[in-house]
Parts: C-alpha cells; structure tokens; sequence
C-alpha cells in the first residue's frame, strides 16, 4: 500500500505555487468502556467474532439510554460506530423478548438505506436465525414487498415512502407491523433540514398519529453527524424532548489537509481570470490513481462530475476501469454496481456529487479531493470523513474555486478548521409545507379541531382554509379527506415536483431528473453527458414526462441562461441599515430559460448560443427586497447613474454566492435578483432581492434578512482581501448575470465599477458614510471590450430573430393542436 507521504510530496512539488496552506489534524485516542456485563451471550459472540472487545465511550452510553427507554440522540463523527451504538441496544432488547416486536429504520437516501442493509444484516444473522431483515423502497419488487410487510421484523426505508406509501396504506397493509413497532431508529438526523425538513418533521407527525391508532407508542433513536444546534434541531424535528449523548469516544487517525488555490493567467484583452479546479484535480487523480491510492473526488453538480470524469481518462487509456463517475440520476443497478465496485477495490478512484458525503460504507480511502466549498462546513468534514477511516493516515486535498467563499477560505483556512459548524433549522409550521401534510394526515385519519400531533398557531387557521376549499369536510365532529385524488401525489418532500423526466436513448431509459432541473438541462440541443458519455436532446416533452436523447460526439457543453420577473407582494416586517430598507415577506416569481451558451471543454470559450423555447413556471416563495440607502442614491447619481445599478447587480452576484453559508444552506437554496420596485409616489427605483428558490418558501432569505450585517461584513472582506483589480468571479465579476442594459455592461467590462461601486455601497450601509468611488478605467479593456460588444449586438439581434420565429412556430403549433 502507498504511503500518503509520498502523496503529499508530489502536491507540494507539482504544484508549489497554489498550496496556499497545509495543516495536520492530530490523530485521536479512543475512549472505551467495557463490554455491559448483562449484554445477552450471543450479542457478545458476535461482537467478539468481529473482534470487538470493547465499546467506545458513546456507545456505551447509547445502549443504556436506550434500554432505560428514552428517545436517544448520538451525536458523533463520521466513522465513529453509529450503526452499532443503535442496534446493540435493540437487538438485546428483542433477544430477551418472548415475542418478537418491529422496528423501523429511516435514512434519507436508498443508496445509503441499502449500504446499511448489508451491514445489519449482517450482525443480524449472528444472532437471529430467520431472514427478519427487509428494505422497503421505490426499487423493491412487488413480491419482495409483501414479504417483507408479512415477515420482517425490521425494515428499512426513507421518509419519501413512508410518506406516499407506507402511511396511507396503514390500515389495509400495515396494521401487524404497526401494532408491533417499538423503535424507530433515524439516522443522520442533520440531513432533514430546511424545506426537506420541514416536511419530514410532518410525516413523523403523520407517523406518530398512526402508531396511535394502532396501540403502539414507539422510542426514537437517532443519530447525527456535528450541527452547531444538535439537541435542538432534533426536538424540532421530532416535537419531543430527546436524550443526547455527544461524547464521541471513537479514535482517528492523523491527517493532512492541504488548501490549493488554481493559478491566475492573464487573457489576450489583459483581463486576470483564475483557472478551474480541472488544472489541479485531474493531474492529482491521474496521479493518485496510477499509484494505488484509493481516491475519492466530491464535486458540486451532476454535469461537473461528468465533465471530469472525461478529461481524466482523455488519452488515458490505462485509467479505463479505474475511475468512475456517480452522481443522482442513475438508474438503480448502475447506481449499486458502481457502489459494489468501489467498495471490492475494482474501482481505484470515484467521482462524485454530495450522493456520497453520507455514511455509505466505500471502504477505506487516502484521499479526498474537494472541488470547491461544499456549502457548509458540516458538509466539509462529513465529506472529508470519508477518509481514514480504517486508522491510517490520509489527505484531503480541498481546491478554491474561483467564488467568492471559496477564496475566503482558501485564504483563511481557520474558517474551516476552527468555525463552529452552522446550526441546523427548519419550520414544521410553514404554512405552504403544513396544507400540504394536512390532507394526507386526514385521509390516514381524520382530523380533530385540536390535533396534538399538530400542535401550532398556524393549525386551526389552515384547517379553516381546507374546509373553503372543499379539501376537507366535517365528519362526525371531525374532519375528513374529500377530494378523489391521492392527497400525496404532488407532495415532493424534496422539491416543487413528485416526478421525474424519463431520459430515453433508442427506447432505452438511461436515466431521470427532475422536471425542474430538465428545464435548464435537457432543452432541445442540449448536450446531457452520462458515464463519461455525451448525448444530445431531440425532444423534451414536460407534459408526458419524457426526453428523446442521441449518442454525439462534440467538443463543447451547453449551459442554459434563465429569465425571471420577481415582485415582493405581501410584506411581514421591515428593517432598515443606514437608509438601506429591507422589507420581506412574500415574493412572487416567474422564471424561464431563454437561451443557451456552448462552451468548449478545454477552454470554456463561448462558442455559440441558441434559443430555449420552453413556457415559463411561476411560483410564490419568501425573502426580501433591498433599496438602497437614498443619500448614497442621491450622491452615486451625481457622479453616474450607472454606478448604482453596478453595485446593486454586483451586490446580487457576491450575496448569491457567500450568504448561504450563515444559515446551512446550498447557493441553490437561495437566489438574488434586481427588479424595479415602486419605492414612493410613483416612483420607480432598482431594488435588491433575494428569496428562497423552494416554493412556498422554507426559511433560508428569512435567516440572512436576520444576519444581513453579517452578511455584508462577510462580502466586504472577501472583497477586500481578492486579488483581482477591476472585478472577477472571486469577488464581484465585470459582467454579473442579468445585466441587460448596453451602457451599463460597457462601464463594467471597461472598468473596475463593478467592485469599487459593490464595496462603496457596503460600506455605506454598514458606517452610513460616504466616501467617492475610485474608478479606473483601462484602455486596452476598452478596446478590446467594444470589439466584443459590437460582436455580442450582432449574435443577439440574430438570437432575438430566432427567438421571434421560434415562438412564432409554437404558436402555430398550438393552434393546430388546440
């Protein structure tokens, strides 16, 4: 096997100039407790078959927690035991039973709920002779379900199909399994957050209302990876008070942590831009992967994944085999072949989005590739724990994209090492999330006036609103589901959908994504890249839930650019900074894709656009709008009225991409964008916005509208310590997105207003004093800019052309159908 020394040599000599800082995170010693003197004989067996002779500190702990009989919450690291802590306890229980009782086991994703299928199975069989042992999802054949409904005494699911079809099915299919069940056992807890959250705390609630009917009143055991609020969130979650052990006595090993930072060139117009993380990674992966270092890659999008996935293997061919992508949108069996793989070592390198930042059981890794900031620091340690698990040392090796939080903390690596990790959150009494449970909670039993399960101001309002909607109606001093339709369909616990698009290639599906993400992914041309595969869009049909893909072989991918109108049209409570007002409450919004960009692989060139001629979706949300102060509007126009809309627009930009980081969030949890707003009397000014991207809203803009001074603090620095001159996507880029004015995005191309004008107004809001902007423009920018921009008029008046014939021809279309 390699020595991780030898690793950590090679990243600091090839790339000597971009490791900005390297730090080693001291090993730990354990912490162990005895083996519990009353443990029952074949549980011990079993542990020391295992060769377990001891229990770490936490686990001790859990199992007498849980055989006191209270709801219990582990708290510890990645590695550290978790399955064991939670299953010791019950499985003594169930052995000293006379008749045997059900347990419910819940991870939030199938790959992990089958990975853990494996591993109790496992223990189970040392001491349970029957197959007793069941999972229960979307993938389960038919006739595998309703033996595991008659037989397993535990079955493992998610909460998306105990939501749509385990509840309400429970008085025709369910009721032994229900009448038995003693434990319910959650594990990563700190995953059900924000909207997804919020409506799983519903469906535990919907849960708990059955296991009343059916006599059952049945314990939690949950456990969590590290959140700054752990005891808290839980009891949120769950509505009860919980135990929490967060002594974590499990031992690590050292480790190395290396920051890189990707070189800045300069372009033939004199502009700095800063290489991708691509120049780092794939050199590193070919690398690790020629030398027997078992290697795992994390990177943010599904198409990321599979763009560097190909670039490894491009004139590679004896990394054939070796390297894999995986990411959400797989088919099952190619989903669980790739996880078997790796798992066996057939498979020396894996590249993957967060599907795999979970507990899944990969083997033992060296080294962890970060490409960019993975939204919060929990999520860095929970992905860096994938490594080093087996005791021995291992790297990770975290690369700063060019975004602006990814070069704050590549420039202060204490953000990571020494930040106290976010606290998790979520609003089980949203009232969008809350109407939608309600339904499903009556068809399953109808409800009361007063439901405990429910508890909450916003319950008897929302109760009144299903009766004027025909949604409920009384019945016998209750109230009861009155619609035909299946109350669940339509509740997508992790989005704005329940369904996804089918990706067919020669009437074979080769994949899925949701209708939403098909949008900007799957539009007519659009290159859809699969296994390192690339395959191009003939049809999209939304209604029919359908995509017609071809197998092509071309040199660039496409990357669609979006539209939107955003209105703030219920306003809940109002702030002001120095003369900045902020109002939030309700927004309302219409998005569509416009247009696409081609980009070559290599060189990310713009190599052409084309038209996307999808209808618009509009949904309500929640967040707030931003005018600025009207003494810094009045003292900006004075000197130019573009220097206003260059701050607001570049403001949008760095808030999108910093702000998420205070409050657990992802940057696509979020979204900003500048709209007229009428201020007073009748006048028009630009206004900031930034809202949630979940409908109905969940939380995410209300917790920055909290933080905002911490917020702008956060964007200030960044933008202070960038070592850009006139703007760049570390900071605040010349050309934000969504800039639609000529005059404005030749100041900006030309000049550095977009930041000095961003930092200008922060520091306005934050002091309340005004100092003039320093704007410096560039000759050789100038020229090379106004050539660029002459060539841009010319391929958007040939675009909006297109774009006229195409929505001519649609409209035609429809006529024909209609």
């Amino acid at each position: 096997m390699p020595e991780i020394d030898a690793l950590i040599r090679y990243v600091k000599s090839e790339f000597a100039r971009n490791v900005k800082s390297q730090i080693t995170l001291p090993a730990r010693e354990g912490n162990f407790a005895e083996l519990p003197k009353h443990l029952h004989p074949e549980l011990k067996q079993a542990l020391l078959q295992d060769n377990i002779e001891k229990l770490y500190s936490h686990q001790s702990l859990a199992f007498h927690s849980v055989l006191a009989r209270k709801d219990t919450l582990l708290v510890s690291r990645t590695a550290s035991g978790k399955t064991l802590s939670f299953l010791l306890p019950v499985l003594q229980d169930y052995l000293q039973q006379d008749t045997g009782f059900t347990v419910l086991l819940l991870y939030p994703t199938k790959a992990l709920a089958r990975d853990q299928e494996g591993t109790l199975g496992k223990l189970l069989q040392h001491v349970v002779q029957e197959q007793k042992l069941g999972t229960y999802d979307g993938d389960t054949p038919t006739a595998e379900r309703d033996k595991i409904r008659s037989s397993a005494d535990f079955m493992i699911t998610n909460p998306d199909m105990l939501h749509s079809g385990i509840l309400p099915n429970h008085n025709r299919k369910w009721k032994s399994f229900f009448s038995r069940l003693r434990y319910i056992i959650v594990d990563e807890v700190h995953t059900y957050r924000g909207a997804f959250g919020s409506h799983v705390s519903n469906v535990f609630s919907r849960l708990l209302r059955i296991c009343e009917i059916h006599a059952s009143a049945p314990q939690f055991i949950c456990s969590s990876a590290t959140i700054g609020n752990p005891k808290k969130h839980i009891e949120t979650l769950f509505k009860r008070e919980f135990y929490t052990v967060s002594e974590d006595g499990s031992p690590a090993p050292e480790k190395n942590l290396l920051l890189l930072n990707p070189s800045l060139f300069t372009n033939n117009a004199g502009s700095q831009y800063r290489k991708g993380t691509s120049s780092l990674s794939i050199p590193l992966l070919r690398y690790a992967t020629r030398n027997g270092f078992r290697s795992i890659c994390f990177c943010r999008g599904r198409q990321e994944v599979e763009r560097l996935y190909r670039s490894i293997l491009d004139g590679q061919p004896s990394l054939e085999g070796k390297v894999k992508p995986y990411r959400g949108g797989l088919l099952p069996d190619e989903r669980r072949r790739l996880e078997r793989d790796f798992f066996q070592g057939k498979i020396q390198t894996i590249i993957s989005t967060n599907a795999l930042e979970l507990g899944i059981n990969i083997g033992d890794l060296d080294i962890c590739v970060l490409s960019g900031h993975p939204g919060t620091v929990a999520s860095f340690w929970q992905q860096a724990g994938r490594v080093g698990r087996g005791g021995k040392g291992s790297a990770i090796i975290y690369l700063a994209k060019d975004m602006p939080i990814d070069q704050y903390i590549v420039n202060h690596p204490d953000y990571i090492t020494q930040t106290q990790v976010e606290e998790a959150w979520l609003n089980p009494y949203n009232p969008y999330i809350l109407l939608q449970h309600l339904p499903c909670a009556a068809y399953e039993k109808p409800l009361q006036a007063l439901e405990e399960k429910f508890s909450g101001e916003a319950y008897p309002f929302a109760l009144e609103v299903l009766l004027e909607n025909k949604t409920l109606k009384p019945y016998r001093s209750n109230y009861r589901y009155a619609l035909h339709e299946y109350p669940s369909k339509g509740v997508n616990l992790r989005g704005m959908t329940d369904f996804n698009i089918q990706i067919y290639c020669n009437g074979k599906v080769i994949g899925e994504l949701d209708p939403i993400g098909a949008r900007g992914t799957l539009y007519k041309d659009a290159i859809y890249q699969h296994l390192g595969k690339k395959y191009m869009s003939l049809e999209l049909d939304l209604e029919k839930k359908f995509c017609e893909v071809t197998p092509v072989q071309v040199d660039y991918f496409t990357e669609a650019s979006w539209e939107g109108m955003v209105q703030l049209t219920e306003k809940d409570e109002s702030e002001e900074h120095n003369g900045a007002k902020l109002d939030f409450g309700e927004i309302h919004i219409d998005k569509q894709p416009k247009l696409y960009k081609k980009i070559k692989e290599k060189s990310f060139e713009n190599v052409g656009y084309g038209p996307i001629t999808l209808a618009p979706f509009s949904y309500d949300t929640t967040g707030f709008s931003m005018l600025a102060p009207q003494i810094w509007l009045t003292e900006m126009g004075k000197l130019d009225k573009r220097y206003v809309d260059a701050a607001l627009h570049g403001l949008a930009y760095i808030l999108k991409r910093t702000a998420p980081s205070l409050c657990m969030g992802d940057m696509q949890d979020i979204d900003t964008d500048i709209s007229l707003i009428d201020a007073a009397s009748n006048r028009w000014h630009s206004a900031l916005y930034l809202y949630d991207s979940h409908e109905g809203g969940v939380g995410y803009a209300e917790k920055i509208f909290e933080k905002f001074r911490e917020a702008l603090e956060l964007c200030q620095t960044i933008i202070l310590e960038c070592e850009c001159h006139s703007g760049c996507p570390s900071c605040v880029t010349p050309q934000p997105p969504g800039i639609q004015n000529l005059e404005l995005e030749e100041l900006l191309v030309t000049s550095n207003a977009s930041v000095s004008c961003t930092l200008n107004l922060i520091e306005f809001i934050l002091t309340g004093t005004f100092q003039k902007p320093e704007i410096i423009f560039e000759k050789i920018l100038a020229q090379a800019a106004n050539k660029e921009w002459d060539e841009k008029q010319e391929e958007e008046k040939k675009l909006r052309n297109r774009l006229g014939r195409a929505a001519s021809i649609l409209e035609k279309k429809r006529e024909r159908l209609h």
